[in-house]
This record gives structure tokens, sequence and C-alpha cells, in this order.
């Protein structure tokens, strides 16, 4: 899994391919990172972007004619994730040893974030975690929840700072757990009636897409857009590897 730029990649690309710039919306980026928690690599997006653009300009009849949203390109992303899960069915996972010597290292191992940047990314995220209290009025303070999540990361920083070999995946596994909490937490802290707004603002924009999205799959976009939200709110960013 692609580690760099997932999200401005595929906005980038999106864009580049439309023809004409078009600010994503945050229920666009709600729809990227609900391929990312599916597990779709960086380039079956693309390919799928690709080939939802490619079968659009070849029907189009309007030279003004544009593609609004990536949700058009969702069903193709989706089918080339299928087709990429198909073709690697059966494969026998590559032993320690084997990955150790293979060479040259693959472009996605080469995407891989190094140590340093990692170590930077979290103490931005627990810069921000301890100035939450900051943006709360005086009769508020930050949820325990929140702030017991410094330590915990401070450990993992102090763990990856020793690690001869990362292993990003589980790290990046153990962070979007930590994210979890910390959205719980914060959510707590915003009015209900917020909330409401978001929601409604979020329902608002998917019921075009309701049909031809699955139950799964729209419940998870809706949540990560109130994700995003929350994060927005209290300017803390996502615990993930995707948003270095």
């Amino acid at each position: 899994m692609n580690y760099y730029n997932y999200f401005t990649e595929i906005e980038e690309h999106f864009v580049r391919r439309r023809g004409k710039h078009l600010f994503v919306s945050p229920m666009d980026w709600s729809l990227m990172a609900t391929w990312r928690d599916s597990g779709v690599p960086l380039h079956v997006a693309l390919r799928g972007i690709d080939r939802a653009m490619d079968t659009f300009l070849g029907k189009m009849t309007h030279a003004e004619s544009r593609v609004g949203s990536l949700f058009y390109c969702h069903s193709a992303v989706m089918e080339e994730y299928a087709r990429h899960l198909e073709s690697h069915l059966g494969e026998e996972p590559a032993s320690a040893a084997e990955t150790a010597s293979a060479a040259p290292a693959s472009a996605e191992e080469q995407d891989r974030p190094d140590k340093t940047a990692v170590l930077a990314f979290l103490n931005a995220r627990i810069l921000e975690i301890k100035s939450v209290s900051g943006k709360l009025s005086s009769l508020e303070s930050a949820p325990e929840g929140v702030l017991r999540l410094v330590p915990r990361l401070e450990e993992i920083m102090r763990d990856l700072e020793t690690d001869k070999q990362v292993d990003f995946e589980a790290l990046d596994r153990d962070l979007a757990i930590l994210d979890v909490t910390l959205v719980g937490e914060l959510r707590v802290m915003v009015a209900a009636e917020q909330i409401e707004v978001w929601e409604q603002e979020a329902k608002k924009e998917l019921k075009i897409y309701r049909k031809k999205l699955s139950k799964d799959t729209y419940e998870k976009i809706l949540e990560n857009f109130m994700r995003t939200k929350i994060h927005r709110r209290f300017d803390v960013g996502e615990l993930s590897l995707f948003h270095m």
C-alpha cells in the first residue's frame, strides 16, 4: 500500500483527467478514505479513475461536459480492485528472506516513509492534541481520553527510534485504532446541533449517489465525512500515515 500522498495523488489525477481544475469536495475526500480503508492500492484507484474517465469521454457529446464528482469513478475503481484481488488470489506471501534478498526494491517499497518523516509526523500530531484545550472555552477542558493518547504516541515514537526494521502496515493499524479513540473523545465536545448539521449536509450530498452505493459503503463514507469534520473542528490531523 502506498503511504505517500494517497489522497493528493488521487485528487490531482482526477483533476488532470477531468480537464479543468475542480476543488475536490469533502465528500470526495471521504470517498477516498473509504477506498483507503478498503485496502484499494493507489495504482488501482488511479487505474479505475482512468477507466471511468475514458468511458465518459468516449460517450461525451458536448465539449463542455465535465464529471462533477469523484463518485462517478467509484464503480470503476471497485471493479479494478476486484480484478486486482482476483489476480493475486492464491499467491503465497514472500518469506522474510525472499523479501530481504529481492532486488531491486519495488516501487511500493521505495515509497514507504522513512523513520525521520514518521517521527516528525507523530510529533506534529502530539502537539496538536496537546493544543486542544486551548481551543475550547474557559468552561471546558479536553476529555481525559484525548490527553491519554499523548503518552501512547510518545511510546510509539520511542519504539520507532530504536527499531531497525519498522512494520509500517502494523504501525498504521495501531494509529487507526488510536484515531477512532481520538475522534470519539473529540465528538463529545461538539454541540449536538452541530453534529446534526454535519449529518444532514452529508446525507444531502450523498442523496444522488445513494442507490449506487452498497449500505456498508454508504455508511463508511458518512463515517469518514464526520471524522474529517471533527478533525478539522479541532485542527488535529488524522492519525494515519496516508496523511503524512
